[in-house]
């Protein structure tokens, strides 16, 4: 454990990294996409210009007007290419594809309430719902992490009886954990998503499901969409199984980084004295924000050995049953 000033000191020096991340990535992301943004503001005053100029009968003030009206509804859902008829945001399907959207913190933001009384009752809704979702994905998690451990289990016995390798296997147990977690979630799905959705390239795809997955759900790309995709209220369906699962597995892989021993940086910004504290609150059934820290970073962690228990997924419990929280995904 290190002492009360180095943690402060590694505190301030993680902020000014974090700090000089998030400046770099304004830099990065302003240099790659205002000229992508200004090429497409040309483009728009050349069409407009040339449809004004095709059409001398409309007046620039209507058709400003007409183009906010249309700005207005695409806002709202409302796809003005087609027949209005067509276009149905708020069927059982698309309603149960926006419930889950909110519950999980996805929120892509394309559809939401038109009116007071469904933007209030959203609030209510996901009041309950986002714990209600938290707390299930959490149990899901725990079960999964205990087959995972069995299947920890499995490779220590196969790949060597030597406690010193333990950390190599950790490693390649993750890896293929990972590595099945990309394939499945991410690749296939991504495929599938290119023949799907019309004008889709692989790239479009994979950052759909990575920014769906991942709950940052921007909602520039949001499959099913079109209202001229065929099977709509079976492919909302399913694509809804697939956030489901895809959120949840994404909390299991969160879980299981931030178990691992040689990954738990949490360490070098927490004194001996900080964790002493916290330890003593906790055991004595004291209101803590940070249960989750182990009391002991040698038989706590996944993959150190414990006499009365063999599970590295998952921090042991002492005889006080001390409580366990699933880190929870980031929202949006």
């Amino acid at each position: 454990m290190l002492n009360r000033y180095t943690t402060k000191l590694n505190v301030f020096l993680f902020t000014f990294i974090f700090l000089i991340y998030l400046f770099l990535g304004a830099q990065l992301f302003s240099s790659i996409e205002r000229p992508a943004e200004q090429s497409i503001i040309n483009e728009m005053f050349k069409t407009r210009k040339d449809f004004l100029d095709k059409y001398p009968c409309v007046q620039e003030n209507d058709f400003e007007s007409f183009i906010v009206a249309l700005l207005d509804a695409n806002k709202h859902g409302v796809d003005a290419r087609t027949n209005f008829t067509t276009v149905d945001n708020w069927s059982f399907a698309q309603s149960f594809f926006f419930a889950v959207t909110v519950v999980t913190t996805i929120g892509y933001g394309h559809v939401s309430p038109l009116s007071d009384t469904g933007r209030i009752i959203c609030i209510i809704y996901a009041i309950f719902g986002v714990p209600m979702t938290l707390l299930l994905l959490s149990v899901i998690v725990r079960k999964l992490l205990i087959l995972l451990n069995d299947t920890y289990l499995w490779f220590r016995r196969k790949l060597s009886s030597d406690r010193r390798s333990e950390s190599k296997i950790r490693f390649i147990h993750l890896s293929l954990v990972l590595l099945f977690s990309l394939i499945f979630l991410f690749i296939i799905p991504s495929i599938i998503f290119t023949f799907l959705e019309d004008n889709w390239s692989f790239i479009d795809a994979f950052y759909f499901c990575f920014i769906s997955l991942t709950t940052i759900g921007l909602g520039d790309l949001v499959a099913g969409d079109s209202p001229t995709q065929r099977n709509r209220l079976f492919y909302k369906v399913c694509l809804t199984v697939y956030l489901l699962i895809g959120v949840t597995i994404m909390m299991l892989l969160v879980a299981m980084v931030s178990q691992m021993p040689e990954l738990h940086l949490i360490q070098y910004f927490l004194s001996e004295k900080e964790v002493e504290h916290e330890n003593e609150r906790i055991s004595t059934n004291e209101t803590s924000g940070l249960l989750w820290l182990s009391r002991s970073s040698s038989s706590h962690s996944y993959g150190i050995h414990n006499a009365s228990s063999n599970h590295p997924y998952r921090r042991q419990t002492n005889e006080k049953n001390e409580p366990n929280i699933t880190p929870e995904f980031n929202s949006n």
